[in-house]
């Protein structure tokens, strides 16, 4: 399964790139991608989106999602 994934923010940073196309197997979550990232970052800041939709890291994956991960962000 092919699906797209993009990062914002300090985890673009981190990552080293804001979008790329990853092949995945069937039945990943949307938090075993974000964990297969290695991304120096606690999963409890940060939000998934998945097809513009807000999503759990329990969320199964599809061919063709595009999955969108992005810090949430505070104010001051």
């Amino acid at each position: 399964m092919t699906i797209t994934v993009k990062l914002t923010g300090l985890l673009a940073g981190a990552a080293g790139f804001r979008e790329k196309t990853m092949e995945i197997t069937a039945g990943m979550t949307a938090g075993d991608v974000f964990s297969g990232l290695a991304l120096p970052a606690s999963g409890q800041w940060n939000r998934i989106s998945v097809n513009n939709r807000l999503a759990a890291k329990s969320q199964e994956l599809r061919d063709g999602d595009t999955i969108l991960f992005f810090p949430i962000g505070g104010g001051g």
